[in-house]
């Protein structure tokens, strides 16, 4: 399911690994997957290993496995690529001299030692891992360290595998003679791809030291000059591999966790290095790897520096990486899913329309807006008990071990702002009080009710994948299912739940902008006042062109209020057939019917679209030489139709 609809992110993910394509002889951007918590990113580094592991060396990276602080000398991202991109597939041989050469030189304990002893422990340990069962139980080390991190398990028969594939590669590419490292993996720490005029002892040595370092720069160069050794390994390796179809691939999970973004910034850096030295044979063969990352948007805050190019834009895609947002599902994928499940013929909501595929995607798809996570989860749902496609609300109630559905998935927006996948507490507390404003800019107002220590620098205020433009030229605004759950969670929280709704709108109106109308009639609107708000509207009706008057109108009902409940409030019956009393009636009738996802009973829904279309109808009375045309497309929209959850 959380991949239904994504093939197009897989054709791109193919693309850049194809050496036959549009990118044979050029070196691939990295492709960044943007997405929120529950958008499936991860699924899809799934579907791409599926795809490509035994065509290619594959190797699926999880840092968010990892059990440090990432301040560790040994770099466990790089070494468990290196144990992936080690296993076998057709016509590759991959072997990693210059990185084994490095992680023996960082393991060594030299502190305190003088240079000259330090030299001597390091070409004692060259020469001990020389023989095959030494380097043998120190690769197995590497593997116990960072063999969790791999997209396979790695149980300890399985480590000694892996160990003795890297090290066999290495003895039968005769990268090591019997008592000797190769003069060339050796010598390339001196020139590093990029002529330099270095000794290679002296690099290790450095290498050692520099690699326990906490200064940032530091590290720093500890991860380029790793990342190019790798380059460097799988340049040589597959130099004389002819005809191979493919890059190697790495898919890293996670990309936000600092382990994994040290790594993709050094990926750039050396690329960017190697290519500004044309002099020198490594910039004139491009690497041969294609990475792919995952991120909630803070790789591409960190990546800033460097230009990105959206995938979305037209013509070839270039430059160092580009990022592709992970697009919502369209009811049309959920039809495609929902018909895999047999069953669903029996009548709606006790109505006179059937209860197919299509109608319990499009009542999915009202309620998650295509949330991958969410609506698999309700989907399935919705198959073990289909008499809850009439009453949404109970589904969201329902209670589970760690609290109510709609708390659970709710959850998974804060979710993804950790790298870690952790639900903090207090972030989610703080996304239910944010969920009440429009967009991200009116959000700012509520910055002092929310629990400390969140504030304006919270991953909440700066997510871009938390907050996204519904168009062109608009303010972010929250994913609409986050916005929607947040503000049932705002509405019945705690016993002064009223005293607590007013206040936070009433702190979001009194930051609106004098001629920003549409905003404090909605925030109006959501304290209760809608008999005011309706005078309002019926004012400006035979003022406004009938279009501009419309657009304002879908402002003010853009959400439902969701202590909302009860029919009869909603519609207001009573209320005379006057200019304001039909626009009371519509304040009332198009939020629950057109915004509101739990208003899913047929006849209800059948009620509501009647008001509306008669309200629309009659408004045209009161227009005063304003076209009418568009409340007749508006009233005939709502009257005598099929209902389609819309």
């Amino acid at each position: 399911m959380m991949f239904v609809g994504r093939a197009d992110l897989l054709a791109l993910v193919d693309r850049l690994t194809d050496v036959s394509g549009a990118y044979s002889g050029e070196t691939r951007p990295v492709l960044v997957i943007e997405g929120c918590g529950g958008s499936g990113r991860t699924a899809v580094l799934e579907r791409a290993v599926d795809a490509w592991q035994g065509r290619t060396p594959t190797v699926l990276v999880r840092p968010r496995l990892l059990d440090d602080d990432g301040a560790s000398p040994v770099r466990p991202v790089l070494a468990a690529i290196m144990l992936g991109l080690s296993l076998s597939a057709p016509g590759y041989s991959v072997a990693f001299p210059r990185v084994v050469l490095a992680q023996i030189a960082i393991s060594l304990q030299t502190g305190g030692l003088d240079p000259r002893k330090s030299l001597e422990q390091l070409n004692k340990a060259l020469n001990t891992y020389n023989s095959r069962s030494e380097l043998l139980g120190f690769v197995r080390g590497l593997a116990n360290v960072a063999g969790a991190l791999v997209n396979i398990p790695v149980p300890e028969p399985v480590a000694d595998d892996i160990a003795k594939v890297i090290v066999d590669r290495l003895h039968l590419s005769r990268w090591m003679t019997r008592r000797t490292w190769s003069k060339e993996a050796l010598a390339w720490f001196g020139h590093q791809g990029q002529q330099r005029a270095l000794k290679p002892e002296e690099v290790l040595l450095g290498l050692n030291t520099q690699a326990r370092s906490k200064n940032a720069a530091i590290r720093r160069d500890v991860d380029d000059l790793l990342v190019n050794a790798l380059l460097a390994d799988l340049r040589h390796s597959l130099a004389h591999a002819g005809g191979r179809p493919a890059n190697v691939l790495v898919l890293l999970d996670d990309g936000d966790m600092a382990a994994a973004m040290s790594f993709t910034g050094s990926l750039l850096r050396v690329r960017k290095a190697l290519a500004a030295s044309p002099g020198n044979p490594d910039s004139k063969v491009p690497d041969p790897l294609t990475l792919v990352t995952t991120s909630a948007g803070a790789l591409a805050t960190a990546l800033s520096g460097d230009r990105a190019r959206s995938a979305h834009e037209a013509g070839e895609i270039s430059g160092w990486w580009l990022r592709k947002p992970l697009p919502d599902l369209e009811t049309a994928d959920l039809v495609e899913w929902a018909r895999n499940f047999p069953g669903w013929s029996r009548n709606f909501a006790d109505g006179p329309e059937e209860l197919g595929a299509t109608a319990v995607a499009r009542a999915a798809h009202k309620l998650t807006h295509g949330h991958p996570e969410s609506t698999a989860f309700v989907l399935g749902r919705l198959h073990d008990e289909p008499n809850l496609v009439g009453d949404l609300d109970e589904l969201l109630r329902a209670e589970e071990p760690e609290g109510p559905v709609e708390r659970r998935l709710l959850a998974a927006f804060v979710r993804g702002l950790d790298a870690s996948k952790h639900v903090d507490d207090t972030l989610l507390e703080a996304l239910i009080t944010l969920s009440a404003a429009r967009n991200r800019v009116e959000a700012t107002a509520l910055a002092p009710l929310l629990p400390a220590p969140v504030g304006f620098d919270s991953d909440l205020f700066t997510s871009a994948t938390l907050w996204s433009p519904a168009g062109p030229g608009a303010e972010p605004s929250l994913h609409p299912l986050a916005r929607y759950l947040g503000m049932r969670a705002l509405a019945s929280r705690g016993e002064e739940e009223t005293a607590l709704w007013r206040t936070v709108f009433e702190s979001l109106r009194s930051k609106v902008a004098p001629e920003n109308r549409a905003s404090r009639l909605y925030y109006q609107r959501m304290l209760g006042e809608s008999d005011a708000v309706a005078a309002e509207l019926a004012d400006l009706l035979p003022e406004l062109p009938a279009e501009e008057w419309l657009a304002l109108f879908d402002a003010v009902v853009a959400m439902p209020d969701p202590r909302a409940r009860d029919v009869e409030q909603i519609r207001r019956a009573g209320w005379p057939g006057t200019r304001h009393g039909h626009v009371v009636r519509l304040l009332g009738v198009i939020p629950a019917h057109d915004k509101d996802p739990c208003v899913t009973e047929w006849s209800v829904r059948k009620k509501l679209r009647s008001h509306a279309a008669h309200s629309f109808q009659q408004l045209t009375e009161h227009l005063q030489g304003q076209d009418p045309l568009p409340f007749i497309w508006r009233a005939q929209r709502y009257g005598g139709r099929r209902d389609e959850l819309s």
